[in-house]
């Protein structure tokens, strides 16, 4: 009998923020970023499109100052989402942040705003945010992906050369959707299933011919 496929190696659980490291434009990229929060006190944004990579580098850092001894207080914020949620609040009451890094910051109202920079103030708590557009925080990075970006990404996802998955496909999707890499790994996912499925069609009608004719 034929093997099972393997999971989509566009799966969520593979493509999600923190599962993929963020390729930084310079080698010490990274401790650039790092530097840049420190030296305008402890407060940030990340800015870009949708898909841009904003979650993703996002991740990097926190793990980056966890390791570092920082007590971060992350909140991942969606569509319609203007107030922080009653949890963070309790959370931030139980494990006293150092630093609160909010993702999606834009959809929170402006009261909701005022009172989180209140709130990282008067604690002494470092903020760092993810925007489409600039909120009025120091510039931490400007996300903006590359069609050089998507296509290594999505080779290190395939685990090098699928011949499905050709430059030229891979170029198209990404505008397609105007460089969303979250769109374009959605569409290489279902790509992948279509390829799947008729591969998996493929090898039944195989066998059943060779039962046929044995």
């Amino acid at each position: 009998m034929p093997e099972q496929s393997c999971e989509n190696p566009f799966s969520t659980r593979r493509v999600r923020p923190g599962a993929i490291a963020y390729e930084y434009a310079a080698p010490a990229g990274r401790q650039a970023a790092l530097a840049r929060f420190e030296a305008a006190g402890r407060r940030g944004q990340i800015v870009g499109p949708h898909g841009s990579g904003k979650s993703a580098l996002l991740a990097d850092l926190v793990r980056c100052w966890k390791q570092a001894g920082e007590r971060v207080l992350l909140s991942e914020l969606h569509d319609g989402q203007r107030r922080l949620p009653p949890r963070f609040w309790s959370d931030a009451r139980r494990e006293r942040p150092t630093l609160v890094a909010v993702d999606g910051y834009e959809q929170l109202g402006f009261r909701a705003r005022r009172g989180l920079r209140r709130f990282c103030r008067r604690g002494g708590i470092g903020l760092v945010v993810t925007a489409h557009k600039a909120i009025g925080l120091p510039d931490l990075a400007r996300c903006a992906p590359s069609l050089e970006t998507v296509e290594r990404l999505a080779r290190g996802l395939l685990g090098g050369e699928a011949p499905w998955a050709t430059s030229e496909m891979i170029a198209a999707c990404f505008e397609k959707h105007g460089g969303n890499v979250r769109e374009v790994l959605f569409e290489l996912y279902d790509r992948y299933e279509d390829k799947r499925r008729s591969s998996e069609i493929d090898l039944r009608d195989s066998w059943k011919k060779r039962l046929l004719f044995r």
